[in-house]
């Protein structure tokens, strides 16, 4: 076998479980699921639980950016139920934005009123 049929046997193996994007210059960006999606959960309570800073995005939000079909990725991590999920990229970025320009413009809400008086 040679020296290049083993090197492609062993990038097969490594991406057999993990999900995967085309990118603009045609390379694939890989990612594990499971793992991606915990960094995207952090990430949300991170937004929700932050003191006025926006925390760098997790790196998969900002290959979205740079993906083939955008519109196709965020089907991929779109919620089968909105009201229940714990992480909804539509109610942190500006999904149009991040379609039409490939640029990731977080969604600001206005600060929840103390009622605690």
């Amino acid at each position: 076998m040679s020296l290049r049929g083993w090197i492609k046997r062993l990038e097969r193996r490594a991406h057999e479980n993990l999900e995967s994007f085309e990118l603009l210059d045609g390379s694939i960006y890989y990612y594990d699921r499971l793992e991606t999606y915990r960094e995207l959960f952090l990430h949300a309570c991170d937004l929700q639980l932050g003191k006025g800073e926006w925390p760098e995005p997790p790196e998969v939000y900002r290959k979205m950016c740079e993906a083939r079909d955008v519109a196709e990725v965020l089907e991929r991590f779109k919620p089968e139920d909105p009201e229940r999920a714990f992480v909804n990229l539509a109610e942190l970025y500006d999904t149009d934005v991040l379609v039409n320009e490939r640029r990731l413009v977080p969604l600001y809400h206005a600060p929840v009123e103390d009622l605690s008086e």
